[in-house]
């Protein structure tokens, strides 16, 4: 669970969770289903987003380069874009969920001095923005020609890595739809790997798409893994729960709270029958069974609320892990 932004933004990179237990397949079938995505819309969603992601682009000086959601801040009012030669601070309205026409540009060799946007125009066009103008080097007075093309896919992404080493795979970043992708191309293309190594997840801009992400590791039969210099927080403990087995070393940092929001509550806040934990319940039914999943959905939501993070004791570790 994470704290779900605008609807641009989908969702922050909050530290949280959601755990597993057992390794149980078993799912109440008098409880109905919900899904945020249904699982027979995932390929088309799929594939809407990397129709948007390939728009997603930045022109500097005549070079172009694609663009990868790196942060933000919202109290400054920022996000931070990574593109090739480095990285792009944007003036971000998070109230209006648009961006604002003031930008800098901090290039990776020279990352003490910035280039300032100057007399940049800002044009939206369905759910599109381009931003144009120029950028001036605050050293040299030099004046580069600035063009960026961004759309709701370069906050729905996420910036994952997933990286292969024998028979594990490697697990960082920020989740999103782009992780979905990697694990299907990971089953596709190394069907030796049968271990997730979480090396540092710090949550998931798009929990709608994640808990299909957890699906794909549980079918897969993955083990996931906790190292004792490993973390994952939000989305992160999600796919950790999802594995067919678990390992854990003691050190290892799971971290949980509540989302939001429904109605300006945190999860933590609403009835336990409130409708809007359903896609959670559903997927935790799938993951721990039909007793243990809504315990340790509740159990997250109940923790901490969303603008916290509860690092998970020893104790509740093995209860709802091993």
């Amino acid at each position: 669970m994470k704290l779900f932004l605008p609807s641009m933004i989908a969702a922050a990179i909050l530290l949280s969770g959601c755990g597993s237990s057992s390794s149980s397949n078993s799912v109440d079938t008098k409880v109905t289903e919900v899904h945020a995505i249904k699982p027979a819309d995932v390929a088309a969603y799929v594939a809407d987003y990397k129709e948007l992601a390939a728009k997603l682009a930045v022109q500097i000086d005549g070079k172009s380069s694609a663009l990868e959601m790196l942060d933000f801040d919202m109290e400054e009012g920022v996000i931070y874009i990574r593109y090739d030669d480095g990285i792009i601070v944007l003036g971000f309205d998070f109230e209006n969920e648009k961006p604002k026409n003031e930008l800098a540009v901090v290039r990776h060799n020279d990352n003490e001095n910035a280039l300032v946007g100057e007399g940049i125009e800002l044009l939206e066009k369905d759910a599109e923005f381009t931003l144009s103008g120029v950028i001036v080097d605050q050293k040299t007075t030099g004046q580069y020609g600035f063009e960026m093309v961004i759309n709701d896919s370069l906050f729905s992404g996420g910036n994952s890595q997933l990286v292969v080493e024998n028979n594990s795979a490697f697990l960082s970043g920020t989740l999103g739809t782009k992780t979905y992708i990697q694990f299907k191309e990971l089953l596709l293309d190394h069907p030796s790997v049968n271990r997730i190594v979480f090396s540092s997840v710090d949550g998931s801009v798009n929990d709608d798409i994640n808990m299909h992400t957890g699906r794909l590791i549980r079918q897969a039969q993955y083990t996931t893994v906790m190292n004792s210099d490993g973390e994952a927080y939000s989305g992160g403990v999600d796919l950790y729960a999802a594995g067919v087995t678990k390992e854990y070393q003691p050190g290892g940092k799971l971290g949980v709270h509540a989302w939001c929001c429904e109605g300006n509550k945190d999860a933590g806040e609403l009835g336990k029958n409130h409708s809007a934990h359903g896609a959670q319940l559903t997927y935790f039914r799938e993951i721990l069974g039909k007793e243990l999943g809504p315990e340790f959905y509740f159990f997250t939501i109940n923790a901490a609320p969303a603008d916290d993070i509860h690092l998970m004791t020893p104790a509740e570790i093995d209860k709802y892990f091993f």
